[in-house]
């Protein structure tokens, strides 16, 4: 037999390509145009094997960036979108695999897919799949169901027109079907939940449905040691909780049925699977032009049927091992979402919190009421405390262990679903600070161990900035619980307090750096006189320094929160504040006119803090004459 040569690409799990690549890269060499020009010529030839060339290229170069401006300023995606609706299975299922590669780059992308109509043949493939009928017909029917639900959930995310043309086709009766794994399987099962987990979020078109839909509940009440089915039921939860009347009838049956996801520690996991984590190609590699020459086809099949069946047996494994990791993040979520209410939707972040301050006096306490938990749905406080909610919580949002975080280093895929599943709990821990008494938490001493063990963490300065900026926000909240509790804080030292303010005083993360002054100034009310000085200082110096208007009025604020207890006449003499609190008044005045137009929804924060940042401005000046 005579040499042949094949083309080997590397591809996210789910997709089905196997692109001759080096096919359209001949024939654009041949005809003096370049890749993408070479794929859209191949899709517009009548011969079946061409538009599959020319697709699975497509295919390749939609999963490298550097590609995608090029592709999205072509004609390639208004020629290859009528393919998916083609009369010819094999290229339905390119067509879907490509346009899913290529949603995959966010909402800009999919804009693009949609202005460029793909809506229309998308929904159309979709819609030709008759649920009601015992499976598929075969796998391939099934992979394309599969990578058109990928696709549509990518555009429903991103684009508000994709939903809006989802619910004018009024698919959503017909997909539930597919929740039923005993028919389809449970890879079916989890991309449609996936799917209506997007498109049920704030979109009222589709609670109608979901509310008189009886498959939800019941699989709430499945009991499994399966990960897959687990997170599958997390997806049930996730969207009775994204329907008001669902989420609100249902509290308690949700929380219950997530607890055996709460209760697995997944560090303990990650170890199990080591050797699969480290054994395994990382699922984020560019995919890359492999070019082998082999003299027999069957002595290369022969000689890699093994390697195979052992990677087959490490993809089996991960896939499990990422369906655990998704729904322990998902759980995250869904407390989080329960633990708010339509009173309490500015609780989601510190930053939003605070722009939503009402205009007061500068000496006015933010102390948390009884009123602000009389929100929480019924149940909701009562099954947290049964299930041990909190502790389950904590445990999740620790670090890996230096061995096993090395091991996690070694597979991108997990790596980033393990910190997005830390920063999820760690989000959830902030909102329940925000939303329950310091008694529902633990209690004032578990609180302030937290708050300490955070920071312990956080001085390390190893962390990533998104996970950075999740503890020094839990922190900030915590912290914020403990106003009340100046013994706690009595054995600080200012070298304790120095490790602080170097964090600080290094941090080039604008959210970060805001964390660690409004701590300032939290600890400014519970510390003693002489290191209530070292923070004011401090304060003083930064906000002279700080270029961002919101990053300097929140500075201001900590400022002001350091005097709303106390007057500190000795330190306001020693450092001479009343002509440095002026000076930064007209400091935060200039910067007001050269920014007002970019404050955009941190407008009510900035000129509360205007507000009262001059009231304190007469005060010191009057405490000075005194």
């Amino acid at each position: 037999m005579g040499k042949v040569r094949k083309v080997k690409t590397r591809t996210p799990t789910g997709v089905n390509i196997s692109a001759d690549l080096e096919d359209a890269l001949d024939v654009g060499e041949a005809e003096g145009v370049g890749p993408i020009e070479a794929i859209c010529m191949h899709l517009q030839r009548p011969d079946v094997e061409d538009k599959l060339n020319g697709l699975h290229s497509f295919a390749v170069l939609a999963l490298r960036k550097e590609k995608v401006r090029e592709i999205c300023s072509s004609d390639l995606a208004r020629i290859a979108s009528p393919l998916l609706c083609d009369k010819e299975s094999a290229i339905r299922n390119a067509a879907a695999g490509a346009f899913r590669n290529l949603s995959v780059f966010g909402t800009e992308v999919c804009d693009f897919l949609v202005e460029n109509d793909i809506l229309t043949a998308l929904l159309a493939l979709i819609r030709g799949y008759d649920l009601t009928k015992n499976g598929f017909e075969n796998e391939l029917h099934a992979d394309t169901f599969l990578q058109a639900i990928h696709l549509l959930r990518n555009l429903c995310e991103s684009s508000p027109t994709a939903t809006e043309a989802f619910n004018q086709a009024n698919l959503l009766p017909s997909l539930l079907l597919g929740f039923d794994y005993t028919k389809f399987g449970l890879e079916v099962a989890i991309t449609v939940a996936q799917m209506v987990l997007v498109v049920s979020e704030n979109n009222s078109s589709s609670w109608n449905v979901l509310a008189s839909s009886n498959i939800l509940p019941e699989l709430l009440g499945i009991t499994t040691e399966s990960y897959a089915q687990l997170y599958l039921n997390a997806l049930a939860a996730g969207i009775l909780c994204n329907v008001p009347a669902c989420s609100a009838a249902h509290t308690r049956e949700i929380l219950n049925s997530l607890d055996k996801l709460l209760s697995i520690n997944p560090q303990e996991q990650l170890l199990s699977c080591k050797n699969e984590i480290q054994n395994a190609k990382s699922k984020n590699e560019v995919p890359v032009l492999e070019i082998s020459m082999e003299t027999e086809e069957l002595t290369e099949s022969q000689s890699t049927n093994q390697s195979k069946q052992n990677q087959c047996d490490v993809d089996v494994t991960l896939k499990n091992l990422e369906h655990l990791l998704d729904a322990q993040r998902l759980v995250a979520e869904i407390i989080t979402n329960l633990g708010s209410s339509d009173d309490q939707s500015n609780w989601g972040t510190d930053s939003e919190q605070s722009e939503t301050e009402s205009v007061a006096d500068y000496d006015m306490e933010d102390e948390q009421t009884d009123s602000e938990t009389s929100g929480l749905p019924a149940n909701f406080l009562e099954t947290i405390k049964q299930n041990k909610v909190i502790e389950k919580l904590w445990q999740k949002a620790q670090p890996l262990e230096p061995a096993l975080e090395k091991i996690v280093a070694q597979q991108e895929t997990i790596k980033d679903k393990v910190s997005k599943l830390r920063v999820s709990y760690l989000i959830c821990l902030q909102n329940l600070c925000n939303v329950l008494t310091e008694e529902d938490l633990g209690g004032y001493s578990d609180i302030y161990n937290m708050w300490m063990n955070l920071g312990q963490q956080a001085l390390k300065g190893t962390e990533d900035i998104t996970v950075m900026e999740a503890i020094t926000s839990l922190m900030r909240s915590s912290l914020s619980l403990l106003k009340s509790r100046k013994d706690l804080f009595s054995q600080m030292t200012e070298n304790d307090l120095n490790l602080i303010i170097d964090g600080a005083s290094k941090c080039t993360d604008l959210n970060i750096r805001v964390n660690w002054n409004r701590m300032l100034g939290t600890l400014g009310s519970l510390l003693s006189e002489s290191l209530v000085k070292v923070i004011v200082l401090f304060l003083l110096n930064s906000c002279a320094q700080e270029n961002d208007l919101w990053a300097l009025s929140e500075g201001l604020d900590a400022l002001m929160d350091i005097f709303a207890v106390e007057d500190w006449p000795q330190i306001i003499a020693e450092l001479e504040m009343c002509d440095r609190v002026q000076a930064l008044e007209e400091l935060f005045k200039s910067k007001l006119r050269q920014q007002r137009r970019d404050l955009k929804e941190r407008r009510p924060t900035i000129y509360t803090v205007k507000t009262n940042f001059a009231r304190f401005v007469f005060y010191l000046n009057k405490n000075c004459k005194q």
